[in-house]
């Protein structure tokens, strides 16, 4: 499998979870192998959506796929 590139967006450094695993912290280029993925981030739940479902592949390491989360307003 090649390895392709994600990037996800917080306004805050959070934990990302990856099909329900620690996978890394947002705002920071994480490596994986393409495909399927359920991303979402850690506690707190101040965030919105709940969780993103991509489809990883096509990236490269200077272009990698981004996905972002928005902080709700508490």
């Amino acid at each position: 499998m090649a390895k392709e590139y994600l990037v996800v967006l917080f306004p805050h450094k959070r934990r990302v979870k990856i099909n329900s695993q620690f996978m890394g912290h947002t705002n920071t280029k994480l490596e994986l192998e393409g495909g399927r993925y359920e991303v979402t981030l850690g506690p707190p739940k101040n965030f919105t959506p709940e969780s993103i479902e991509i489809d990883l592949k096509n990236t490269a390491s200077l272009m990698p796929m981004t996905v972002e989360f928005e902080r709700l307003e508490e």
